[in-house]
């Protein structure tokens, strides 16, 4: 007995130990992200939202992007934490990776067996690592995905009593806070709970608790615009303005909007077979986890590799319950061939540009860091790699860094220039918060004054009712703005160029 005890917990000890290693690795994947530089548009419009919000503006009201409230609240509490810093924004990023896949592992145990487990988090980790999907990148699907599997192996390990699913339901709507789509897997999870209620009372109960959850945070939500007259601004910026997402009907639409669902209605009608058989298990959750996740990276018919993040944590989950033995009768035949088959095709068609050069991509992503880390490749090549114009912000940034140091020269007493205030036309977002720069208009990339109603003459009138001191304009803005040369021509001069971005500073007497 005492052998066997032994035996035991050396077992436990090794498969601890790989676990850890496991996450290690993962931190291995990822540690190249912790120092990429200031780069992606996309995190640099929740970093400027974000700087806006702790420089005292309000949300919608100051500051504007087409997101719900949670990246740029979460961004914005980093940054008040450790200062604007893409180490420490990657830093939390990777933090909570790690916890997510935790908390996969947790899931996997409990459906697939301790083995399985530790293979799903080595999918996960993987998965979520690689710029295929712009796993890399703090973007909303890499924050969200942890309170969707937090949801999940919460009512799986409390075999979905009403404490669970209540916590659920809450967690699903701080996913849905971070990007829309993260309310599906709370569909999926209903669809489930009346497979597995002894009866449609209980089903009921538990759909009621579920969506108390789910409510409760979003109406705390709108009770906060609502006390700031934003409700509309709100609603428009993270709901109304998706639409414009599913109208540009991307190549196929018609084909894409068909398959998209076909693997959810082939989910439902499976489980619905197993229920008159009575045997639906935990696995058939997964199977709509999948299914719906899927749905989300989908859902707008747009290209972005991280959209695909959404449906890593149950696509690693299912690629591990994979059994080398496969009992092939033919139902399970029939659900095989019309679930993965429109998942393989989808994912092909809409994000064949990131898969295709993705391997080599990744390879090269590798050098760049192993070559900048060993001192063969200078700062300037190193950013380059990322994008051409981070050299530019990162030159703008010291300007506006200089300028400040020459009003601190002036002595406290003195009356210093607003050399923090400017308004950038064009798509350095990121300038926004590492100069810290007061922006005076709501909108701090040229596309959104572009793409909402009447952006131009908001912006032109916002201007010209608080001048910023600067106005940078680089080679990439997307269109002619006549509102903003009209104020350029009457009241700036052009004071030099950084890089490729012409600098114009308010003229004295306005």
């Amino acid at each position: 007995m005492k052998i066997y005890l032994i035996l035991m917990k050396k077992l436990i000890n090794i498969h601890y130990l790989i676990l850890t290693l496991i996450l290690f690795v993962i931190f291995l994947f990822r540690l190249p992200s912790l120092f990429e530089p200031y780069w992606y548009g996309d995190e640099g419009i929740f970093a400027a939202v974000a700087a806006n919000l702790n420089q005292g503006g309000v949300l919608y009201q100051t500051a504007w992007d087409n997101k719900p409230p949670m990246i740029y609240l979460t961004y914005a509490a980093i940054f008040k934490l450790f200062g604007v810093s893409m180490f420490w924004l990657r830093l939390v990023t990777l933090a909570l990776v790690l916890a997510t896949a935790v908390v996969i592992y947790e899931i996997a145990k409990n459906i697939l067996g301790e083995k399985r487990a530790l293979l799903a988090i080595f999918i996960f980790g993987f998965l979520t690592s690689l710029r295929i999907v712009e796993g890399n990148l703090a973007l909303t699907e890499i924050f969200m995905i942890l309170p969707i599997s937090a949801a999940m192996m919460i009512v799986i390990l409390r075999k979905f009593d009403p404490l669970s699913l209540f916590a659920a339901g809450m967690l699903f709507a701080i996913a849905s806070l971070y990007k829309q789509v993260g309310a599906f897997e709370a569909v999926a999870l209903g669809i489930f709970l009346f497979w597995a209620s002894e009866n449609f009372g209980k089903f009921i109960k538990g759909a009621v608790v579920l969506s108390s959850g789910f409510l409760i945070p979003h109406l705390l939500t709108i009770g906060y615009f609502a006390s700031k007259n934003l409700i509309g601004d709100y609603i428009f910026a993270a709901y109304t303005y998706y639409r414009i997402y599913l109208g540009e009907s991307p190549k196929y639409a018609f084909l894409i909007n068909l398959l998209k669902f076909i693997p959810i209605i082939t989910v439902i009608t499976y489980g619905f077979w197993q229920k008159t058989k009575k045997e639906i298990s935990t696995f058939h959750l997964i199977l709509l986890w999948t299914a719906f996740s899927f749905l989300g990276s989908y859902f707008s018919g747009r290209t972005y590799g991280h959209y695909l993040v959404q449906a890593i944590p149950p696509t690693s989950l299912l690629i591990a319950s994979i059994s080398f033995k496969p009992i092939l009768k033919r139902a399970r035949v029939t659900f095989a061939l019309f679930f993965f088959i429109p998942l393989i095709f989808l994912t092909k068609l809409l994000f064949t540009d990131f898969l295709s050069g993705g391997p080599i991509n990744q390879i090269k992503y590798w050098q760049n860091f192993i070559q900048f880390t060993q001192g063969q490749k200078s700062i300037n090549a190193y950013n380059d790699f990322f994008d051409k114009n981070v050299n530019s912000i990162m030159g703008l940034a010291d300007f506006f860094n200089t300028q400040k140091k020459e009003k601190n020269v002036l002595g406290p007493q003195a009356q210093p220039r607003t050399a923090s205030s400017a308004y950038i036309w064009g798509d350095y977002p990121w300038l926004y918060a590492i100069a810290n720069l007061y922006d005076p208009t709501r909108y701090v990339t040229s596309f959104h004054v572009f793409g909402v109603p009447n952006g131009q003459e908001e912006v032109a009138g916002a201007l010209s009712s608080n001048l910023p001191q600067f106005i940078i304009k680089p080679p990439s803005s997307i269109g002619y703005f006549e509102g903003l040369e009209k104020i350029l021509a009457k009241k700036y001069k052009i004071v030099g160029k950084i890089e490729n971005s012409q600098v114009f500073e308010k003229k004295e007497e306005f």
